[in-house]
Parts: structure tokens; C-alpha cells; sequence
């Protein structure tokens, strides 16, 4: 009798490319995900930053000036600068499904701002920082 040879892959085979694929999938997914929630955190940062930007860029062609020099704090929970003359962005409302922190700080001469893009939900842990030239710079730890 003459003897076959067999084509095809053996169950063990088959079972090891499986739990290969099952292993890069398990390290590879979380991954992924995570990319994709920094990159929606810091596209909706960047997306309210340019706001603040048009509505300050607004105020000084109005008014001369950006505003008194200070710290101006929008947090994720509604809180904003207390006092009329303090909310200098009374018609800012962060949009996106991000919940950030946004500081403005504007210099000494009235002349130039910073925004500062923090997460609420990551302490201390800044997103991005964006000046009246409009240079952004994202903070890559994030």
C-alpha cells in the first residue's frame, strides 16, 4: 500500500498561530484605544483653544487689549471667574465630550495670553498650551 502524504496544517498547528494572534491582538487593542482617546482629548483641546483664541483675538480688536493681566480659570465642572470684569469670556462654553480645564494668562502688557489646556481627571496633567500667535504645543507624555 502505498503511503499518503498528508496536506494541511495539524490541529496543534492551527491551535498556535491561533493563540499567537489571540496574544498580539491582547497587547495591540488596549493599545489602540488608548491613541484613540488621547487623540479625541487633545483634538477637542485644541478645538475649544481656537475659540478662546477668536473670542480673545474679538475682545482686543474691540477693546484694546486682551485684558488685566492675571490668571483666568474655565473649569470642566461649570466654575468660571467669579465677578463681571473676571469672566472675560462670558460666552465660552467648552464643546466636545472632553471635560478639560482651560487658564488664560495674560501678560504683564495686556499684549499677549497663554492658554493652558489641563485634564481634571489626570491631576496636574496638562494637554496642551497655546499663545495669542496661535502656536500650539501639545504636551507628548500626555
Amino acid at each position: 500500500m502505498p503511503r499518503r502524504t498528508s496536506k494541511g496544517f495539524t490541529l496543534v498547528e492551527l491551535l498556535l498561530v491561533v493563540a499567537i494572534i489571540g496574544i498580539i491582538a491582547g497587547i495591540a487593542v488596549p493599545i489602540l484605544a488608548g491613541q484613540r482617546t488621547r487623540a479625541r482629548v487633545i483634538g477637542d483641546a485644541q478645538s475649544n483653544a481656537k475659540v478662546i483664541q477668536m473670542a480673545m483675538e474679538q475682545r482686543n480688536a474691540n477693546m484694546g487689549a486682551y485684558g488685566a493681566p492675571g490668571d483666568y480659570e474655565y473649569k470642566a465642572d461649570g466654575t468660571r471667574p467669579s465677578g463681571e470684569d473676571k469672566d472675560i469670556l462670558p460666552g465660552f462654553e467648552p464643546k466636545g465630550n472632553s471635560k478639560m480645564d482651560f487658564k488664560i494668562t495674560i501678560g504683564g502688557t495686556s499684549l499677549t495670553y497663554t492658554v493652558t489646556v489641563t485634564d481634571p481627571l489626570k491631576p496636574g496633567q496638562q494637554v496642551l498650551t497655546m499663545d495669542q500667535t496661535g502656536a500650539v504645543t501639545v504636551n507628548k507624555n500626555y
